[in-house]
């Protein structure tokens, strides 16, 4: 049965620790959850469907771990586990809470590679790691790497959701992009390599194609070269323009001069002429003497 809300698939991995408050301040923020109730417990989110996965083992169920271990309970979250067979005291509270031990602990050999498996698998990834003075060990780079490379977003819960890229894992490399090369007549493109079938145009189709992407550069330069250097002149025009039409003060004058005058500028965006103030007026600025 559909519920109408956008499914989840959540990981968490990390040996650092973060507060309670941060856990449930941004987790509740990013998924909607409602308000907590006298005893402790979030309202449903109206918006997601979240299908959680936690590590416990000796080292994998960390202080942060535990937290948000502790989040999801308060939310009422069912969860899964993947488990090493090893264990520590906080590793207990995770693996008996769930709902039925037979379906939702896993035991695996490698609890990153399990992750990752089953994120892989599941709807709308999302790995949440937890780092430790904004740095990660390497269990947790590696894989958060991993996650990178099967395109999985990863966020540091413990920098409030930061999104981690491949900057913040210096010792892992990035996966190659394509080349960039260079066509017959300067065009730049992609290297492209696909395992679909080879395509074959006609003399006529073939026409059209280039015809397409010349037009379609001849767009681009007149947009880059012809009409963005005009932009300037043509507000300056307009300001100027728009200061001759506003409202003009009435002179106060004695024997036919004003005894004094004051500066004003004109203020595009109310469309009037006001006082200059202190100080030089800006640069290009319209500028008028009234009397005062």
């Amino acid at each position: 049965m559909t519920t109408g809300k956008r499914p989840v698939t959540l990981g968490i991995f990390g040996s650092g620790d973060v507060s309670p408050e941060l856990v449930c301040d941004s987790l509740n923020d990013q998924f909607a959850f409602g308000p907590e109730d006298g005893e402790g417990y979030f309202a449903p989110s109206e918006e997601y469907d979240l299908a959680v996965y936690l590590p416990a083992g000796g080292s994998a169920t960390s202080e942060g771990v535990h937290r948000v271990w502790e989040w999801a309970i308060r939310c009422e979250l069912p969860y899964k586990v993947i488990w090493d067979e090893t264990g520590n005291g906080r590793t207990v509270d995770v693996l008996g809470n769930v709902e039925s031990a037979e379906d939702d602990i896993a035991i695996v050999d490698d609890i990153g590679v399990a992750l990752l498996e089953q994120l892989g698998k599941g709807e709308n990834p999302m790995l949440l790691v937890i780092s430790e003075n904004e740095a990660f060990d390497a269990a947790t780079a590696e894989v958060a790497a991993s996650a990178l490379r099967a395109e999985i977003p990863v966020h540091d819960l413990s920098r409030a959701l930061l999104e981690v890229t491949w900057r913040h894992l210096p010792d892992h490399t990035p996966p190659e992009v394509p080349a960039i090369e260079t066509e017959a007549g300067g065009q730049m493109a992609l290297a492209v390599v696909s395992d679909a079938p080879d395509v074959t145009l006609s003399a006529g189709e073939a026409a059209a194609v280039t015809e397409a992407f010349t037009r379609a550069e001849e767009l681009l330069d007149t947009i880059g070269g012809d009409l963005l250097t005009r932009i300037a002149d043509t507000r300056a025009s307009l300001v100027h323009g728009r200061s001759l039409l506003a409202p003009r003060p009435e002179k106060s004058v004695e024997d036919g001069e004003p005894k004094k005058t004051r500066l004003e500028i004109f203020d595009p965006e109310k469309n009037e002429w006001v006082p200059a103030g202190r100080g030089r007026p800006p640069k290009g600025v319209q500028k008028r003497r009234v009397p005062a």
